[in-house]
């Protein structure tokens, strides 16, 4: 289980530090992937509370995304978080959009599991999990 865990926090580091110039389109890439896999299950409303619950708990490292929790519905939902991020600097945009990953998926993994996280992560975002090896990243 810690294995999978620290495989998802390198999938999302990784992902996010490949083009460091580019925080905010892969930010908004990595939801936008996520958000539909996700909602299938838990549906809009779950989905919502367990994002702004993540949300609120990053504002204690990261206090000036609390306007973030507030999401609109549907295509628009990330923009006051995309909003918050492009008020700061790349660096702290980046460190800002890791720990508000982290903080989701592990919810995430602690209500549903770690093996329908794992896969869950597995199909929204095969292009960003290829090269982390099966065995540390299972599907």
């Amino acid at each position: 289980m810690k294995n999978t865990q620290h495989s998802r926090c390198q999938a999302v580091e990784d992902a996010l530090a490949s083009h460091p110039q580019q925080v905010l389109e892969t930010t908004q890439r990595l939801w936008g992937q996520l958000a539909p896999e996700l909602i299938s299950i838990i549906g809009e409303d779950g989905f919502q509370l367990l994002y702004a619950r993540s949300v609120r708990l990053t504002c204690a490292q990261y206090p000036w995304l609390e306007q973030a929790a507030a999401s609109p519905l549907n295509h628009e939902r990330f923009t006051p978080l995309l909003t918050c991020l492009r008020s700061t600097d790349l660096v702290q945009a980046r460190l800002a959009s890791v720990a508000l990953f982290n903080i989701f998926l592990n919810l995430l993994a602690s209500l549903i599991g770690e093996a329908l996280t794992t896969h869950l992560l597995h199909s929204a975002w095969r292009h960003e999990t290829s090269d982390t090896p099966a065995k540390d990243f299972p599907t």
